[in-house]
């Protein structure tokens, strides 16, 4: 029998026919059936707000010929709800497909979407090979215009199997992770992070209500930042306090910012919406970024840059750039601005600091407390290394005690300039690490690291820290039993309350250090804490009483030879000596101060001294020298990065011009003096500009 003849029965209509030998070819025709153009997409999210970014970063790669775009971000964040609001304002006139690919896992999950798919388009799957689907797909999708939404994908590979084959088509990807292996297919990326306050205010508001949002914002606020701003745990919170209309929202916000560490009930839906979201990109991570990600969590800082990284992980440099970088990848960790001496910083959201410490618990202790230390010794050491950059004779301390600092692994600055601003960008971590240090007993570290930052309370004057950080130093030094550091303590952290006018809490610490010295017979303490003495009370208005505590300072420094100090306590002599009217005294003093501390290598306490210098000439009658002299001590002073210094010298320069009946420059001198008190006095800086009123 050929192929072309067939012998049996056949079935006609549910007859049964016996048919014999059949000659020809016989053809069966399946019934014709209209598929309609597939729209699988879930609805548009009616909570979807901003994303305005996004939207348009979608827009553009699609009208520039984009055929594969790739969204990342939490769980959570809103990935999928973009890219399904975006799809359903698109025009393909093929279908709309979606494969949520979170729950088809294994070999046959690449099968089962295929032959879906190609059933959408009205094919008959020919067979469950996958890789002839894949073929079969991208020839019926060669000449159509299709959109796909790849949801949840963890791999390149899971996409590569089903982009449409055309060039008028699009697959969109969402993905927790940015799938870095997806590079080589090209695709437009598109980060979805958290939304920004407002936008998180606005979509608490749609479901529990504007009016309550409007009524109380810093709990509003508050609760919005305890859903780290994400879309999935504010539409929860938002949808609890809309079926609570009793409940305040203060309460609420209580309930979700309890203290760290705190165990969260375990019905709280938007804590486990919150802990879902990182634990599930956590787990997608390699074991060294897991690593670090659990380490990050035990840091008390306010951020990280690869060099702390490496330090606290004792890992090399450019891992721990490559792994923060994988963490910010991931959402796991926010950038932030570049620093001059810190061109990579990254934050880590409160949430994400508490899921990673409760992750770390699991460590074991000693692996834990070893980060912290870590942290802390870095700190200091390359604090250390600022502090005898900048100020090496407030170091004498410090150099007596441990010598020079050892070399640093890698040292984040060269010169002056980045020293000081290398300070500057710790400032916010200073505390979380002296913190750290006490906590652990490590009494010594912490005192030594609150005195290696004084170049920048002498320099910046942020006086809350400056008083924040001295506190703790002095109690470190105490439980050190540590004398000489408890003295340095009290002098340098006097000088703080002094310069924020806390006088009376600077004259307590003052005299606690003077008895800490003539207790120990230490000459040239007990001359610092009459140099700080005599300092509050010529701020206090008592000039004849600070001259006597500034005359013994100079007795006692003349006794021991310090003539650094010599030179401090007759720039205060000098200053008494204009505030009893005795400006030619001031003079002398003066100028005999510049001397000393030229001689002494102390170039700007000298301009500091000629600046009040240049202001006696002027008072004298001799404008255009002391104007000239005002003006070369601002150039040393701004050099140093003074700003009280140079907020100081500008005002009397103003004056100076203002008593001349220059005008213009008067203004311009006031205006830059109160730009720059306005970071340090503000009610300084608004005196300043009451007077530029009246001018």
């Amino acid at each position: 029998m050929t192929t072309n003849e067939i012998s049996g029965s056949a079935y006609v209509s549910g007859l049964a026919v016996q048919a014999g030998t059949i000659f020809g070819g016989v053809h069966h025709h399946a019934p014709s059936v209209m598929y309609p153009v597939p729209c699988q997409l879930p609805p548009a999210p009616r909570h979807f707000v901003n994303r305005s970014e996004q939207l348009r970063a979608l827009e553009t790669a699609r009208r520039a010929g984009a055929t594969l775009l790739a969204i990342s971000g939490l769980a959570g964040a809103g990935k999928t709800g973009l890219a399904i609001h975006w799809l359903h304002h698109q025009a393909y006139a093929d279908g709309l497909l979606y494969a949520d690919l979170s729950t088809l896992t294994g070999s046959t999950a690449a099968q089962t979407v295929l032959s879906g798919w190609l059933r959408a388009l009205g094919l008959p799957a020919p067979s469950d090979d996958v890789h002839e689907l894949a073929g079969l797909w991208r020839s019926a999708t060669a000449r159509r215009a299709v959109a796909v939404l790849l949801d949840d994908a963890t791999s390149a590979a899971q996409i590569r199997l089903l982009r449409p084959g055309g060039t008028a088509s699009l697959a969109v990807v969402t993905s927790r992770t940015p799938l870095d292996d997806l590079d080589v297919d090209a695709p437009e990326r598109i980060r979805v992070g958290r939304l920004d306050p407002a936008a998180a205010l606005e979509l608490l508001g749609r479901f529990a209500g504007t009016t309550r949002i409007m009524a109380d914002p810093e709990a509003a606020a508050e609760i919005a930042e305890a859903c780290v701003h994400l879309p999935l745990p504010l539409v929860l919170a938002g949808a609890r306090l809309g079926a609570r209309p009793e409940r305040s929202l203060r309460s609420a916000a209580d309930a979700l910012t309890y203290p760290a560490g705190a165990r969260f009930h375990p019905e709280d839906r938007v804590r486990m919406a919150i802990t879902h979201s990182l634990t599930a990109t956590y787990d997608s991570l390699g074991a060294d970024a897991q690593r670090l990600y659990r380490c990050l969590g035990l840091l008390p800082t306010a951020d990280v840059d690869p060099d702390m990284v490496a330090a606290a992980g004792a890992i090399e440099w450019a891992t721990a750039e490559h792994l923060l970088e994988v963490l910010t990848g991931a959402h796991l960790l926010e950038p932030l601005a570049a620093h001059v001496t810190r061109p990579m910083r990254y934050r880590m959201t409160a949430a994400a600091r508490e899921h990673a410490c409760d992750l770390a618990e699991h460590d074991p202790e000693e692996e834990r407390e070893a980060v912290r230390r870590r942290l802390c010794d870095w700190m200091l050491l390359i604090a250390t290394h600022a502090q005898f950059q900048l100020t090496p004779a407030q170091a004498t301390l410090r150099r007596a005690i441990d010598g020079p600092p050892p070399p640093a692994v890698r040292l984040p600055f060269d010169d002056d300039t980045g020293a000081l601003a290398w300070l500057d960008s710790h400032q916010h971590n200073l505390l979380g690490t002296l913190r750290a240090a006490e906590t652990a007993a490590r009494f010594d570290t912490a005192w030594r690291t609150a005195d290696s930052f004084w170049p920048l309370f002498q320099f910046h004057h942020p006086y809350t820290l400056w008083a924040a950080a001295h506190e703790i130093g002095l109690a470190a030094a105490r439980s050190a039993n540590n004398p000489a550091a408890q003295r340095q303590m009290l002098a340098s952290g006097a000088i703080g309350l002094a310069a924020a006018g806390r006088v009376h809490d600077a004259i307590d610490w003052y005299t606690g250090m003077l008895e800490a010295a003539r207790a120990d017979a230490d000459v040239r303490d007990e001359g610092q804490s009459h140099l700080g003495l005599g300092g509050c009370q010529l701020e206090a208005g008592h000039p004849h009483e600070a001259e006597v505590h500034l005359t013994l300072a100079v007795a006692r420094w003349e006794q021991c030879g310090y003539q650094r100090g010599v030179g401090l306590a007759l720039i205060l002599l000098g200053e008494c000596a204009h505030a009893t009217g005795t400006p030619h005294q001031a003079l002398s003093r003066l100028d005999q101060a510049r001397t000393l501390l030229l001689d002494a290598q102390e170039p700007f306490e000298a301009a500091r001294a000629l600046a009040l210098h240049g202001h006696t000439q002027v008072l004298l009658g001799q404008s255009a020298n002391g104007i000239s002299e005002m003006e070369t001590a601002l150039e040393t002073i701004t050099a140093a990065g003074s700003i009280l210094w140079q907020a100081r010298t500008l005002k009397l320069l103003a004056e100076a011009h203002q008593a001349a009946d220059d005008r213009v420059r008067a203004l311009r001198r006031y205006q830059r003096s109160a730009d720059l008190f306005d970071r340090i006095r503000p009610a300084e800086a608004d005196r300043i500009r009451r007077l530029l009123e009246k001018l």
